[in-house]
């Protein structure tokens, strides 16, 4: 079995790394080290992913996530975290004996939806980006609020003025959607969550939608479109964001005995806080 191994060497976790590749190598695996320093995978990095038989990834859901969608669904993902949380990790770095299951074949993998996010600029251009957890639209460093509509097939669907909006995967139904105040979502649904933050207004639920869905979402003053947290590009007035599934979903491996959604999710939210 060809494994590729990705860690970040400037991240905490790191320190892990040495204890990470010794366990993949004798359980007889061949191991391709891909140091990652952030930012996009380079093409070396790339067709080292893909010419293996899975990824294993040292990190938190950062660097989990980054590489999950460089994989573009050719090849399933084992996070070991190295991060706080680690809701992207099918695995702890205390169980590494754990590793063995990958040559057994003794896992599960889960398929976790995407979203295909397009900002149509003014002029004619389209940027693409594509989210595993979130694209977020949000003020930038001035505190005002955003007056924001959002369409479904064209069909105006709710206006607000608040300081963003985020649409989620249910895999980021408990990231920053979650701390806005939006639902949690089994990641085994497919949907995509739409959650105000700070709406200056007394209708602030979140909203679901169907994955078959493309939703749209203009601004009234200049914001910001964030995808994933990664680089923050400006939306004018004139701008559309487009959201949409995407058409691959990434795939990830889990070697804990809990597999269920909840008994992950009380064991990091409810347990730790």
């Amino acid at each position: 079995m060809r494994i590729a191994f990705v860690f970040n060497p400037n991240t905490q976790g790191a320190a892990s790394a040495d204890a990470v590749e010794q366990a993949l190598h004798q359980i007889g695996a061949d191991v391709y080290c891909v140091t990652w320093n952030g930012g996009i995978l380079n093409d070396w990095q790339r067709q080292c992913l893909l010419s293996c038989d899975l990824a294993v990834v040292l990190g938190g859901d950062g660097t989990i996530m980054h590489v999950a969608k460089a994989a573009d669904g050719e090849l399933p993902i084992l996070g070991i975290n190295g991060g706080r949380i680690g809701f992207l990790a099918g695995l702890e770095i205390h169980q590494l004996d754990r590793l063995n299951r990958l040559i057994d074949g003794r896992y599960t993998t889960e398929q976790r939806m995407m979203l295909d996010v397009t900002l149509k600029t003014a002029d004619g251009d389209r940027r693409q980006f594509v989210a595993l957890n979130e694209a977020v639209i949000s003020r930038g460093h001035i505190s005002r609020l955003i007056p924001l509509e959002v369409f479904s097939e064209d069909r105006s669907v709710i206006t607000y003025r608040a300081d963003g909006v985020i649409v989620a995967t249910p895999t980021g139904s408990t990231a920053y959607s979650l701390s806005a105040g939006g639902p949690v979502v089994d990641p085994a649904l497919n949907c995509m969550v739409l959650t105000p933050i700070c709406p200056h207004s007394m209708h602030t639920r979140p909203y679901l939608f169907s994955d078959n869905v493309v939703l749209t979402i203009t601004v009234g003053k200049e914001a910001y479109l964030t995808v994933d947290g990664e680089e923050a590009v400006a939306v004018s007035e004139q701008d559309r964001v487009q959201i949409k599934r995407h058409e691959k979903v990434a795939r990830t491996i889990s070697l804990k005995d809990e597999s269920a959604f909840y008994d992950v999710l009380t064991q990091k939210l409810i347990d730790r806080n």
